[in-house]
């Protein structure tokens, strides 16, 4: 998958993937489980098609874990995001991963951080998925409205996003580093 980061200033400053055993809890507060348990359990919505992943997805409302569970951040698991129809970024995008994989395409879950046009990150985690199709990478942002913008190819946006941790759909882990000059900045 994608291996590259964002700017800062004029300067690109590379990230590189570090395949490890990276723990669950790591990847955000709200990540209580391991990745395979947010395959359990039988789906109720039929996908057959990006298309389709995409139309139910946009029938869903963006809520923060606050407003719907009085908690600062909790994971559902798909099956519940299913019933609900509304959750927050981690919840589009485990949904979206499974949907994915259970169609085939190989896709990779991701926390981190947006970059907005060049300025700093946010302090807030995001979560998004990254998927490809044939020999290009594309980004799902699972809980964006706007179809155009809910999936671009990877290198169009590949800059405006900081990884942090990924999981794939085989459920190996990787984290990131950012690399200057050839060292690596933790």
């Amino acid at each position: 998958m994608p291996e590259h980061g964002p700017r800062d200033g004029h300067r690109r400053f590379p990230w590189r993937r570090v395949p490890m055993d990276v723990p669950a809890t790591a990847f955000g507060p709200g990540s209580r489980w391991q990745f395979s348990r947010y395959f359990e359990g039988t789906s109720c919505v039929p996908a057959r098609s990006i298309d389709d992943i995409v139309a139910w997805l946009r029938a869903c409302e963006y809520v923060s874990d606050v407003e719907q569970f009085h908690e600062p951040d909790l994971w559902q698991q798909p099956c519940d995001f299913e019933r609900r129809q509304r959750g927050d970024c981690e919840d589009f995008a485990l949904w979206a991963w499974r949907k994915l994989i259970e169609i085939g395409i190989e896709a990779e879950f991701y926390v981190g951080r947006i970059l907005c046009g060049g300025a700093s990150p946010t302090a807030r985690q995001h979560a998004w998925v990254v998927y490809r199709h044939g020999r290009d990478a594309f980004l799902f942002e699972p809980a964006e409205r706007d179809r155009q913008r809910m999936i671009q190819p990877w290198s169009a946006v590949k800059d405006d996003y900081e990884p942090h941790f990924a999981v794939d759909w085989r459920f190996v882990t990787s984290a990131f580093v950012w690399m200057h000059s050839g060292t690596a900045l933790i």
